[in-house]
């Protein structure tokens, strides 16, 4: 391998090493009764890679790093798991884990196979007949995670949820069926179909909806379509401001590693900061969405088992599109491509996969002197990094910002179809769910993000402070309260992962602080941080001791935090598909003993959301609806690391009605 093809060790997998890696499994394995679940990098220790990025002088920088493939195999019809780890500096296999009664991710090409025996199986045709369907060229079908089903034991499960479509493009969640198939993926057969009753009807069946409900333009006709709209034009005459060097990213002082898996989709690496006096400064080694579920309000069969875990059930990569210029992504783009595996192990290229991109974003700051009249402004930009899924129903985009003032922020902007089911003439959506058209109901549902927030605050040793603000608790005339209008905030710093359990509080005006407690900010005198906020942290609903609960315990606590341990990546386990409830994997078992989080290397679980009640307005498809959180310096640099951005461009933008040769500056506008 020459100098020039060596990748950065964290890189993802190249097609070629994908290659390699199949091939050095099928050499020993054969080409038998097997598929390839997913093939990703095996990322080096971060003990090599702390030296390698030079955060850790006491010892050398390594000169080689190992590079290795983490593949997971499913034996047909079985479902034995294979965990195989490939050298692919050495060319061989250096690990072999069989794991029985686990459940992988569910690969794309089983949710397409499946749906395509679904179509064809006599039980599935029978109920459509039923519903009044005979060309069975009209039904489509969502295969989702089971959540939970009585024959779930030893068993590869999918639920289908069935719909109808009166065209190839038409909108199939305006027609949904009553019944649910159940499909085991390994024997790829039906084994169960739950037909939904119904509730305070005096009909066994329901009739289909067959009023359509289109969005797309082609259907709407194009007289009905806006045509006040001015063009706005988004160029930058120079070029770009950041730079890519592989992987690797520079803008603004920010520099940052880029990568992407099956399962999280895009990972931010490395993630440091140039302050004002050259130093370059360690922020975050890695920040991915671990994991989200959405669990569904309705308590009645089939609806109760619609828990989606998409990360560990489906992968957020597989579900990646591949974007569009001038549609998904506005300006002067860079695309990288995403490189996965498929059921056979051979290379699956997703074009356009990541989009890199600046944005103006308002003002940064300013200040006028009302003596003088004189106004200073800078404008923000910030970069855009972003990838959007797609998982059945909804589209998720999914969006890394950095601004010039040091901030960091995640955005999940919730679009798409909901997910809907039929009802008879006579019945009513509620308490369950909203009735967004004539017979469709789309039911009540939450959808809850879990962040992997992995901070190196000016050093791998890192702790986290929860800041609560309270009024002062003298009363008014008290000399510490004379007048009442004291309040002060009050910070205690988690010892140890009991502690380190909490729930975000409004009423406190709760936030928390990742600190260095070795390094103390000249000014302020208390240690150096970034501060944690989330405006979106809705309590998951469902009830200790119920299924989605016990299976997504990660999302019963805002914020948790755990020691660093490179095996744990997913807050609701590894193999969270099918998983039992009384398991309790991920974070629950991670933290059944007490251990230190203060002054050490550590791991932060940031939970964050949406309860989402339908409106009529969300369908036939839904607004963008968004949540996320930043991490904004606190008494980390010395003063607005911004402050040495230049003014506002005074000659490129002018009052709206002024006449053409009108003359604009700061503070003033001649007309």
């Amino acid at each position: 391998m020459s100098v020039a093809t060596i990748p950065h060790p964290l890189d993802n997998l190249s097609a070629d090493e994908i290659r390699r890696a199949t091939a050095i499994v099928r050499k020993e394995r054969g080409n038998d009764t097997y598929i390839f679940n997913s093939i990703a990098l095996k990322e080096p220790s971060k003990d090599l890679m702390m030296p390698f990025l030079g955060w850790d002088t006491s010892v050398p920088k390594p000169t080689k790093i190992e590079r290795e493939a983490f593949l997971v195999l499913q034996d047909r019809p079985s479902g034995l798991v294979h965990e195989i780890i490939v050298s692919l500096t050495q060319d061989k296999i250096t690990s072999w884990i069989k794991k029985q009664g686990v459940q992988p991710t569910l690969h794309i090409g089983e949710m397409l196979e499946a749906e395509e025996n679904l179509i064809k199986d006599p039980r599935v045709i029978e109920e459509c007949r039923k519903l009044g369907i005979t060309d069975m060229k009209q039904v489509f079908i969502d295969p989702w995670g089971v959540g939970y089903h009585e024959s779930i034991k030893g068993r590869r499960l999918m639920q289908a949820l069935v719909y109808m479509r009166t065209s190839p493009d038409d909108n199939q969640y305006a027609h949904p069926l009553d019944f649910n198939p159940i499909y085991d993926v390994n024997e790829k057969k039906v084994i169960d179909i739950i037909v939904a009753k119904r509730r305070n009807s005096k009909f066994e069946r329901p009739t289909i909806p067959q009023e359509n409900h289109h969005f797309l333009p082609e259907h709407l006709g194009e007289e009905t379509l806006r045509k006040d709209l001015k063009p706005i034009q988004i160029i930058q005459p120079e070029g770009v401001s950041f730079t890519i060097r592989g992987q690797q990213l520079d803008w603004q002082k920010w520099n940052m590693h880029l990568s992407f898996n099956y399962r999280e989709g895009l990972v931010i690496n490395n993630v440091n900061y140039r302050d004002m006096d050259g130093t370059l400064r360690p922020l975050f080694y890695r920040v991915s969405l671990a994991e989200m579920v959405v669990p569904y309000a309705n308590p009645y069969k089939p609806y109760n088992h619609k828990m989606a875990f998409d990360v560990g059930e489906y992968g957020l990569g597989n579900l990646t599109n591949s974007l569009e210029l001038g549609c998904d992504c506005v300006g002067s783009i860079y695309y990288m491509d995403a490189v996965l595996a498929d059921m056979k192990g051979e290379p699956w290229i997703i074009p356009k996969a990541i989009c890199i991109h600046e944005e103006d974003t308002g003002l940064l700051f300013k200040h006028t002197d009302y003596r003088t009249g004189k106004a200073h402004s800078a404008r923000s930009r910030r970069l855009v990094i972003s990838h959007i899924v797609t998982a059945a129903n909804y589209d998720y985009g999914l969006y890394y910002y950095f601004y010039q003032d040091g901030t960091f922020q995640y955005e999940v902007k919730a679009t798409g179809e909901l997910n809907t089911q039929v009802l008879a003439v006579d019945e009513d959506a509620a308490p369950y769910g909203t009735m967004v058209a004539p017979q469709i109901d789309a039911q009540h549902h939450q959808h809850l993000f879990s962040m992997r927030i992995d901070p190196m605050i000016d050093g791998r040793n890192n702790s986290v402070a929860e800041t609560d603000v309270y009024a002062s608790p003298h009363p008014v005339g008290h000399p510490q309260n004379m007048v009442g209008n004291a309040f002060s905030p009050y910070t205690k710093i988690f010892n140890n992962t009991d502690e380190a359990q909490t729930d975000a509080s409004l009423e406190k005006h709760r936030t928390w602080k990742i600190i260095n407690e070795s390094k103390i900010h000249p000014y302020a005198k208390t240690p150096v941080g970034f501060k944690l906020h989330s405006a979106n942290t809705p309590p998951l609903l469902a009830k200790p001791g119920s299924i989605a609960y016990e299976r997504a315990r990660f999302a019963s606590r805002t914020l948790w935090v755990t020691p660093y341990n490179p095996d744990q990546l997913f807050p609701g386990g590894f193999y969270c598909y099918q998983s039992e409830p009384s398991d309790n994997l991920g974070l629950p078992q991670w933290t059944k003993e007490v251990k230190n989080v203060r002054n050490t290397d550590i791991v932060l679980w940031l939970t964050f959301g949406i309860t989402h009640v339908p409106r009529v307005e969300d369908f036939p498809i839904m607004p963008v609806e968004m949540c996320g959180w930043s991490a904004r310096a606190a008494n980390f640099f010395i003063g607005n690391p911004g402050i040495d951005l230049p003014a506002g461009n005074k000659t490129t933008s002018r009052n709206a009605y002024a006449p053409a040769d009108a003359k604009a500056c700061c503070g003033k506008t001649n007309l």
